[in-house]
């Protein structure tokens, strides 16, 4: 799934946030012009999805300006900045998950990097959702988690977390969604959209009674933990090696990934060597082969973990993804 160009296009706000975003859709289409590229783009009623799956070549960068909407974003792999007009940037990573909500027209310029893979799925909520929902009081939310770039004087939020393994499984089920008919793909989507709503809420709206013991610096190193289990997963990782890798304590370590991340070391890292396994065998790499490069030296204990987690076996999601 390659692009071939760097290019940069800009948006005109259109009538809806939905227009918006379909034009958007579209547009980048055009210019990555790669018949590889696993773009989707499902309008289900009070939902909106869009997945990307995609190699990008060259550096990449597309400015967007649109009306009121609310989204939230899960970034399987790949990095790239974001910022929005009047904001500073914000860094993006893989195993983040992004919340936007803008109460009229903004506009913003992502910035991505050649030579990376980019998986995410994008979810859009309409209004009258999150009503039903009870809002989002992100005032309540535990904000030693997220690094925050929202823009108060334009009714901006803008926030990106580390997303725990349960979030990271929904945006893994929404990207590889192969049903064939499409009103099962339409229900599976909105449920999975739901569910990674409530997801959020939770994560963001629990109490964290151990947080203020990690300092500013802990939480940098918790994150290069996280950036160092995602860029080399197929090393032989312990909580000893990864603790001396970033410089904290090991018990620091452990407690502080689980209030973080809401997870164990190895859960996480099991989490990210099966997701990659997953974008592996998309292109078309044999079990075996994928389960070495991922860390398993046994291979039934792969496709075992591999179906528990994308549930159905690697084999078949091979065959799956090459149709």
């Amino acid at each position: 799934m390659r692009v071939a160009e760097s290019t940069s296009a800009t948006l005109d706000g259109e009538a809806s946030a939905k227009a918006v975003w379909a034009s958007a859709v579209a547009k980048i289409d055009r210019h990555l012009g790669d018949a590889n590229a696993r773009r989707k783009y499902d309008e289900l009623g009070q939902v909106s999805v869009g997945s990307t799956d995609l190699w990008l070549d060259q550096n990449f960068s597309i400015s967007v300006s649109g009306p009121a909407t609310f989204s939230l974003s899960i970034i399987l792999d790949g990095e790239f900045t974001s910022c929005l007009d009047g904001g500073s940037p914000l860094v993006i990573t893989s195993g983040s998950a992004v919340v936007f909500a803008s109460q009229g027209m903004i506009s913003g310029t992502n910035s991505l990097r050649g030579g990376q893979h980019i998986r995410l799925v994008d979810i859009r909520f309409s209004k009258s959702l999150l009503e039903n929902a009870g809002g989002l009081p992100l005032s309540r939310f535990a904000r030693e988690l997220f690094v925050d770039r929202s823009v108060p004087e334009s009714g901006t939020i803008f926030i990106a977390f580390p997303a725990q393994a349960s979030l990271i499984t929904v945006g893994t089920q929404m990207i590889n969604c192969n049903f064939d008919d499409e009103g099962a793909r339409k229900l599976f989507l909105q449920a999975k959209s739901l569910e990674a709503l409530a997801l959020t809420i939770a994560i963001l709206g629990r109490t964290q009674p151990r947080v203020h013991h990690l300092t500013a610096s802990d939480r940098e190193k918790l994150a290069l933990a996280r950036q160092l289990l995602h860029h080399r997963f197929d090393e032989n990782w312990t909580i000893s090696s990864l603790a001396r890798a970033i410089g904290i304590g090991e018990r620091k370590l452990k407690e502080g990934f689980r209030v973080t991340v809401g997870n164990s070391v190895h859960a996480y890292l099991k989490h990210v060597r099966l997701s990659a396994a997953a974008s592996m065998l998309s292109e078309g790499r044999s079990v075996t082969d994928v389960a070495l490069s991922v860390g398993f030296e046994n291979l039934s204990h792969f496709s075992k973990s591999f179906r528990e987690l994308h549930g159905i076996n690697p084999s078949s999601y091979s065959r799956n993804s090459s149709r």
